[in-house]
């Protein structure tokens, strides 16, 4: 069985959840192929990690981040090998995205590891800001 989720959270907060899922196990019942009988064993649970990320930043530093992860916005019809899908578009109107503006200008200045990753962006938010008169300041929505 296959069970597909979104997780959102604090890094701190997901990754303990992370480690209680991956050791967590279940009683399997099966079939002996020598006597045909029923037996039970245990087995381990496999989370397979699709994961959906949310990186906030400031909006001045969007060519900065692009960069960083590699990401070409001018290439709107396919990101990393994520065509430009109606599931895609989807899945950008539920986040309530936009799509990565084609004339950002990339700015070289962070180093961030992608060798062996497939990175697929799905478009960007603009900040939402809210008076929030306890703490005397405007703070980011989350």
């Amino acid at each position: 069985m296959h069970l597909y989720f979104m997780t959102r959270g604090i890094k701190q907060n997901r990754d303990l959840f992370v480690k209680f899922m991956e050791t967590q196990m279940f009683n399997w019942k099966t079939k002996d192929l020598k006597t045909g009988k029923d037996v039970w064993q245990t087995v381990q649970g496999a989370l397979r990690p699709v994961e959906l990320w949310e990186y906030v930043f400031p909006e001045e530093s969007l060519g900065e981040v692009l960069e960083m992860l590699k990401i070409n916005p001018k290439n709107q019809e396919k990101y990393g090998n994520l065509s430009q899908s109606l599931q895609l578009k989807t899945l950008r109107k539920m986040l309530n995205a936009e799509p990565i503006p084609e004339d950002t200008e990339l700015k070289q200045t962070h180093f961030v590891f992608v060798n062996g990753m497939g990175i697929h962006p799905i478009g960007i938010k603009k900040d939402e800001f809210k008076d929030v008169k306890e703490w005397n300041r405007g703070q980011e929505m989350l």
